[in-house]
């Protein structure tokens, strides 16, 4: 087995010639960014300074990443005018530099159901927005690795399935099968479901800022948000960069920015950033387009093709809570390490660019989706724990049905309070990459 032998990390995916190593700018998904001067298609204008001021909007939202954009779009439908911020340019945080993965495979009702919503909806995506979301539904796929892990997936496959998920186990000989590139020695089995797959998280996002847009919402770029502001238990506005403005709904959905944006109106969120890795190799044909996105549970190694190269990362749970997106060459060792054990072919390969992100995580991998009690007219969407932009299209149309109703339709949202960690009402979602 390729894992047996000595492995010089560096002998194999290796920079490219010309290249200076893995990159610490924006991923592929922002492959054409735009430059601060120019518009969002379909907008005014890109810097909130150039677009119209509201004094009084019908909702406030932080952050312009798929969740915000998502939830901007969603109000617009129903006839609402939001007005969305962000520090930066949409889609340029951690929505940005996601793998773009969308999936049913989780072990939580939750998460199947947010996931079901949403899948649906990325298959139609097109139809409703007018715009592809690069939505690739080339399916996922989970290798066990010792006998108590099969018996997990086997459990995973009856729970998922009486939810609607159309998911099967894999014996190693089917993997072998289907999937020849991949040493399977130590595997004991598989979860398969080939109506996942992956999409594009930028143009995504600006899909929904496009949509949103023509249905009357203002985006402010580069506008950071200094405050929120409340009297007397109720949602007054927030205090920008740009000035003040005023609403009596904001949402929070700024990711790992949003515990302290929170926390002076005593409201105290259990979310944490965990630095997350992805590196791209150059076009290799090796391993051939339509595989899947493979996820090892043994090394938490994941990777899937992209724009005829492979995107990889892999899971390091000893990393400590952390701001910083800076990439670190020693995890590349680790991670090289991970794939020629697995995908031997590898060693072919040259890294063309890499970058990190942030999970905004919390202690049972679910998001914070809803109202705060303590505070009216404030709205949370966060903690998203790596699984944000596959849920957006649930999560925008659940929350806006709270916003303007009381309470979700699409798709339930209760097991998301906030007051669950005080309730002590917790569900761990175990599926987590």
């Amino acid at each position: 087995m390729a894992g047996a032998r000595a492995i010089d990390p560096r002998a194999a995916l290796q920079p490219s010639p010309g290249h200076p190593g893995p990159s610490r700018t924006r991923p592929r998904d922002q492959r054409r960014p735009r430059a601060p001067d120019e518009p969002l298609r379909g907008t005014a204008g890109a810097r909130g300074s150039v677009a119209p001021v509201a004094e009084r909007a019908d909702a406030l939202i932080i952050g312009g990443g798929v969740i915000g954009a998502s939830i901007a779009w969603h109000l617009t439908r129903q006839g609402r005018k939001p007005v969305v911020f962000d520090r930066g340019l949409l889609g340029s945080g951690n929505t940005g530099r996601s793998a773009g993965g969308i999936r049913a495979q989780f072990t939580t009702e939750t998460n199947i159901k947010l996931s079901l919503y949403s899948i649906a909806f990325y298959e139609r995506f097109k139809e409703i927005l007018g715009a592809d979301a690069e939505f690739h539904q080339v399916g996922y796929l989970f290798l066990a690795v010792t006998p108590e892990q099969r018996k997990q997936f086997e459990a995973r496959v009856a729970f998922q399935r009486k939810l609607g998920v159309e998911v099967s186990f894999l014996g190693r000989e089917e993997v072998a099968k289907r999937w020849p590139f991949l040493v399977i020695d130590d595997v004991t089995g598989a979860t398969w479901s080939a109506k996942d797959g992956f999409a594009g998280p930028y143009e995504v996002t600006i899909a929904f800022a496009n949509a949103a847009k023509r249905g009357g919402a203002l985006f402010h770029e580069q506008a950071e948000v200094t405050e929120i502001v409340a009297e007397r238990g109720r949602i007054r506005g927030l205090k920008t960069s740009l000035g003040e403005f005023s609403s009596d709904v904001v949402v929070a959905a700024a990711g790992p920015a949003v515990p302290a944006l929170v926390k002076p109106l005593g409201i105290e969120v259990p979310v944490v950033p965990y630095r997350r890795h992805l590196f791209m190799t150059e076009t290799f044909p090796g391993i051939p387009d339509g595989i899947p996105f493979i996820i090892d549970s043994g090394t938490g190694l994941y990777f899937r093709k992209e724009t005829g190269g492979i995107m990889m990362g892999m899971v390091d749970k000893s990393d400590p809570p952390t701001f910083n997106t800076n990439v670190d060459d020693g995890y590349l060792e680790k991670l090289v390490e991970a794939a020629l054990t697995r995908v031997p072919l590898l060693e072919k390969a040259n890294i063309l660019n890499g970058w990190a992100g942030l999970y905004d995580t919390t202690p049972d991998h679910h998001a914070i989706v809803g109202a705060v009690d303590e505070v009216k007219g404030l709205y949370l969407a966060v903690g998203f724990s790596g699984h944000g932009f596959m849920h957006s299209p649930a999560i925008g149309a659940a929350l806006t049905e709270m916003i303007l109703d009381g309470a979700a339709r699409s798709v339930s949202l209760d097991a998301l309070s906030l007051n669950r960690f005080a309730a002590g009402a917790v569900v761990e979602e175990t599926n987590v990459i």
